[in-house]
Parts: structure tokens; sequence; C-alpha cells
């Protein structure tokens, strides 16, 4: 058990994990808001007949099951007049927590004005439970709602034991299942995230940061292609792999090098979510070569090519020196970096399509990380990468002293 929390405090301290979970709350509230006052509207109409059926005194129960068919109706003329898709922004909504916080203080009163002495008051305490369960599983998504439903709920559980002391023992049983269920929705919670973070990480194999996202979050059908049509951008290709990769895999532990590479790539992947490019890049690997597209149009030109000079320079020397310290061993690489136009989008055969560049911009890059990779084996040891790139970028590199540290040569 220890454990097992242990597992969920450090899943939540990722801020990836994080992140994802506000984009869903973000791009699905209005959505769900809509839902739950629907499903509460028709559940509490489909109730009302029951209560001729079951209780003595039917009108109590169907007069506050009306009042809840208005309330609710009233919420929806608001949901869709003002809480659009486009205009709201999640904090706290109030309108996910009123259809379940409103149900259970309906049975709480509910349960004030039964007769526990009468035979429909253990159906109408069953109810209750039943109640206190879908209730909150309703809004297990939804963590800040969900606290305040158990705590208001419970509240009113204690103020009922207040003025009703003869059914005590049903209201403390009442409360345990409250809590019982609130522990059940953490974990279901954190089960709904990991789904989230899996989503992710699979739709990042295959989309850009800012699209993979989108889709993993979005709840909506999406079609990816009109998302992310392919379509000429002005990009910047980085091209990076290790020197005597195949002599490594050749001395080592299979295990050893395959946690050599996920270090690296930890230690590159955390540096690309901190660009400040809307997570318009896409960065694919093959064992220990990396490819980094960074993409935009033509107003973005100089954001996108200096946001990629920052990385490649943070790559040939403070990463560099992280990285060696990551995985304990000195590994030692290279980088070409080009710029210029390509078609960007989804490209490959039938299913098997993934992003990818089409253009001499790649090619480029390939060239000059060869290219550095030669001038690495004529002049001698170096220690820190060599970076090749073409003559703008060049430029631009000497104009904003992006590489103030290190020598050009031509």
């Amino acid at each position: 058990m220890k454990d097992y929390i242990s597992e969920i405090g450090k899943f939540y301290e990722n801020k990836t994990n994080i992140s994802l979970y506000n984009e869903w709350l973000f791009y699905n509230s209005s959505l769900y808001m809509r839902y739950f006052s629907l499903i509460a509207l028709s559940v509490t109409s489909l109730l009302v007949p029951f209560d001729f059926i079951l209780y003595e005194s039917p009108f109590i129960y169907s007069s506050a099951r009306v009042m809840l068919m208005s309330t609710y109706i009233f919420m929806l003329v608001l949901i869709f007049k003002y809480y659009t898709d486009k205009h709201y922004v999640y904090t706290f909504n109030f309108f996910i927590l009123i259809p379940s916080l409103s149900y259970n203080v309906a049975y709480t009163y509910f349960l004030y004005q039964a007769d526990h002495f009468q035979p429909y008051y253990k159906i109408l305490l069953l109810a209750t439970f039943l109640v206190t369960l879908i209730s909150i599983l309703f809004i297990y998504k939804f963590w800040k709602e969900q606290y305040a439903l158990t705590f208001l709920s419970i509240l009113a559980l204690f103020i009922l034991s207040i003025y009703k002391p003869d059914i005590s023992k049903d209201i403390i049983r009442l409360i345990f299942f409250h809590i019982i269920s609130f522990v059940t929705c953490m974990y279901f919670r954190h089960q709904f995230v990991s789904s989230l973070s899996n989503r992710y990480r699979y739709m990042s194999s295959l989309l850009p940061y800012k699209y993979a996202k989108t889709v993993s979050v979005s709840e909506n059908k999406i079609s990816i292609e009109e998302l992310f049509p392919t379509k000429e951008y002005y990009s910047v290709c980085l091209c990076s792999d290790w020197r005597n990769y195949q002599r490594i895999t050749t001395e080592s532990e299979h295990k050893d090098v395959q946690d050599m590479l996920e270090g690296f790539y930890e230690v590159i992947y955390s540096e690309l979510s901190k660009l400040k490019i809307d997570g318009q890049y896409y960065a694919d690997w093959t064992a220990d070569e990396l490819f980094i597209i960074f993409y935009g149009n033509d107003k973005q030109k100089d954001e996108i090519s200096k946001e990629a000079l920052r990385f490649c320079h943070n790559l040939a020397t403070n990463l560099y020196i992280e990285i060696s310290n990551h995985i304990s061993r000195n590994i030692k690489y290279d980088i070409g970096i080009a710029s210029g136009y390509g078609l960007i989008g989804l490209q490959g055969p039938g299913k098997f399509k993934k992003t990818t560049i089409t253009g001499d911009v790649a090619g480029y890059a390939k060239r000059f990380e060869t290219q550095a990779k030669n001038i690495r084996k004529t002049q001698g040891k170096h220690l820190f990468p060599i970076v090749v790139m073409d003559q703008y970028l060049k430029k631009l590199a000497l104009k904003g002293n992006l590489f103030k540290t290190q020598k050009f040569r031509d």
C-alpha cells in the first residue's frame, strides 16, 4: 500500500501528467456541464411517478424533484447561452458540482422527512446509498468538485444527525460510505490520468507535441488530417547521432545500452518541452540517431530559427554535461542543423503514417551531421559536440549572439 501511494505521489510530481490533466479539464468541462445537467434532468423526471407509488406523502418528494428539475433547466439555459468551448476557462465549476450535490442534499432532506418506522424507509435509505455512490462516481474526473461534494454532503448529514438523532446509526453508515467512495474515486482518477498520459506518449510518437496533446485530451472525434494537414512549412531540422555506437553495443550489455539510450532521450525530451514555440516541433529517434523538426509559418521564421538554435547550443554545451552525468558515461555525439522549406505532416503508407518532412532541408541536416563527424576524425579529439549549420542559421546565430561561447569556422 505504501509503495502504491509513493507511486501515485511520483506520478503527480510529473509536470507533464499534471499539464495533460489540466488540459483535459479545459477542453471537456463545458461538455460535461451539459451532459451532467441533462442526465440529472432526465433521471429526476423519470423518478417522479415512483414517488406516488412508494411513499405515503408523495407530494413532499415530487415537489422537491420539480424544484430540482427547474434548477437543471435554468442551468442548461445558462450553459448553452454563456458557456461555449471557445470561451470557457476551467477553475472551479459549480455547474458540474450542482447536479450531484443537489441529489445528495435532496435525499438528506427526504431522510429528514421520512418516518423511519415505515416500511418505505429502508427503500429510501438504500436509494440514498445509491445516490451517494453514483453521484460521486459521476464527477470523479473533476477533483475539486469531488472534494467539495464529499465535504458538503457529509456536512449535510452531520446537520441531519442534530435534527434527527434517532437515525444516527444510518447517518454514520452513510458518512463512512462517502469516505469509501471518495477514496475509490481517487483511485479511478489516477487510472484516468494514467490513461491520458499513455495516450499522449503514443500520440507523441506520431504527431508534434502541440497536436499530440490536443488529440490526447479531446474526447470529441477529431480528424487528425484536418487538425494537422500536410502542407509546406518553414522548418529547421536537427540531426545528431552518437560516435562509435556500434563499439558501445559490442562492448556493453544490451540492458546497459538500453539504459543509456533512455537516459539520453529523457534529458532531450525534457528540454524540448521547455521550448517557447507552442509545441511546434516533432522529435523522432532510432537507436542513437536523433532527428527533430522545428516548424512554423513565414511569420514565425525568426522565432522558430532562434528557438532551434538555442536548443542546438544547449544540446552542444549544458545538455552534453547533464547527459554525461545522467548516464555516467562520456557519450560523444555531433550535430547537423539546417533550415528551409518542406512538406510537413502525417506521411507514410496506409495505417503506418507518422509526422515527417519531405524536402532537401532534412537531407542537408543529415549531411551536416556527417560533416561534423568527419571534422572530429580529422582534427583530433573534441570533448564537446561539433555543430555544422547552414549560412542562414550561422548569420542568425552571430547576429543574436546565440553561440557566444563558440568559435565559427567557414
